[in-house]
């Protein structure tokens, strides 16, 4: 598989993000949509850095990606000023061929670095059952305050 990277992807990588996003969705169940690279491409280059985007490659191929979502609170009483912005875990993907050599750690890694160094307060991810080992040893711990209402 070659040497294991990571980096924040740029302005250069927008159609990696958006290839790699529509990898993702079809490993889920999703359909091809013409002209989803340019309009998906066109849309996070439109959101600045509200969208970080984190790729692991392996060797010279496109091994996974994590995409967040920063979300800066408003504010509150008793809350200093510029007390850090959230970052969530919005999409969060390894290429099946790729997995079991520690890509999705890497990327938890890296994003999880990329905040504390921005001063951001935490770093929030839905584990699911395949996932919770690998985000536990990553040091993420479980949150009981956590539900879901689907729209």
């Amino acid at each position: 598989m070659g040497e294991l990277r990571t980096r924040l992807a740029g302005p250069d990588d927008a159609l990696v993000v958006a290839a790699l996003t529509l990898q993702c969705a079809r490993h889920r169940g999703g359909q091809v949509e013409p002209g989803f690279l340019d309009r998906h491409a066109r849309a996070w280059l439109a959101t600045g850095n509200a969208h970080p985007v984190w790729v692991a490659e392996a060797g010279d191929e496109h091994a996974g990606y994590l995409q967040g979502a920063v979300v800066e609170p408003l504010p509150w009483p008793g809350r200093p000023a510029g007390a850090g912005a959230d970052l969530l875990v919005d999409t969060f993907f390894v290429r099946p061929e790729h997995r079991g050599i520690g890509v999705g750690e890497a990327l938890l890694r890296a994003a999880a670095q990329w905040a504390r160094d921005a001063g951001f307060r935490q770093v929030l991810i839905s584990a699911g059952e395949h996932t919770t080992t690998m985000v536990e040893r990553v040091g993420f711990v479980p949150d009981a305050r956590a539900y879901r209402l689907e729209l």
